[in-house]
């Protein structure tokens, strides 16, 4: 129930969270015939002093969170639909990834080049599209492996809530190519190269974490 602004369980009972979609469906569907799924911004709703704990069932625990960070309660929410790749070299001494330098409000970061579908657009040729657009490069580009998707929360510049769902490839690139031209438009400011170490190291995005540590596994098995 929302009280006071608040999301909370009658009885003083916690809320139970799930950093799994899935198993939140899951859970939901055994209490309603109609359940509705939340998705909280985590990370702010921690900055703003909500204290989770993890419990013997590998859940998530919290005594109540603002409504302001759960997404889909805020005025204004919507999902959006992106999809993305990173170009991988295959050079003499291992594989190379491509990634962007990107200026963001809370400063400086080095991510994946990503960007939304357009109109009947598939998942992977909009990751080939906004690669190239995106690094500003005619990259010769064979998606070969579906690293999946992820989910996660953020806000518009002017505050609007939303959920992305990101679609992630891996692409074949037969040249180590340094003849980027980045998008300013979006913001990029620099294309480079990385072992996929130091691509691990060099993105901090927090949702897109787990996604390179894939990129890393799946680039040893190679």
């Amino acid at each position: 129930m929302v009280s006071r602004g608040s999301l909370e369980v009658r009885g003083g009972r916690p809320v139970f969270l799930s950093r799994f979609e899935s198993q939140a469906w899951h859970v939901a569907h055994r209490q309603s015939d109609d359940p509705v799924v939340l998705y909280v911004d985590a990370s702010r709703a921690r900055r703003d002093g909500c204290r989770f704990e993890r419990n013997h069932q590998g859940l998530w625990q919290v005594d109540a969170i603002p409504v302001r960070h759960v997404l889909n309660l805020r005025a204004g929410f919507a999902e959006q639909v992106s999809a993305g790749g990173i170009p991988v070299w295959a050079g003499p001494d291992g594989p190379e990834l491509a990634l962007i330098q990107v200026e963001r409000r809370s400063g400086t970061t080095w991510e994946v080049a990503k960007g939304k579908l357009e109109p009947g657009e598939s998942p992977q040729s909009a990751g080939v599209r906004e690669v190239r657009e995106e690094m500003g490069c005619p990259l010769d580009l064979e998606p070969f492996h579906d690293l999946g998707f992820v989910r996660y929360g953020f806000q518009t510049p002017d505050g609007s809530p939303r959920l992305k769902t990101l679609h992630m490839f891996l692409m074949h690139t037969p040249e180590r190519r340094t003849d980027f031209s980045p998008s300013t438009r979006e913001g990029v400011l620099a294309v480079d190269w990385f072992s996929p170490e130091a691509a691990c190291r060099a993105v901090t995005h927090r949702s897109l974490r787990p996604l390179m540590r894939t990129v890393a596994r799946v680039l040893q098995g190679l």
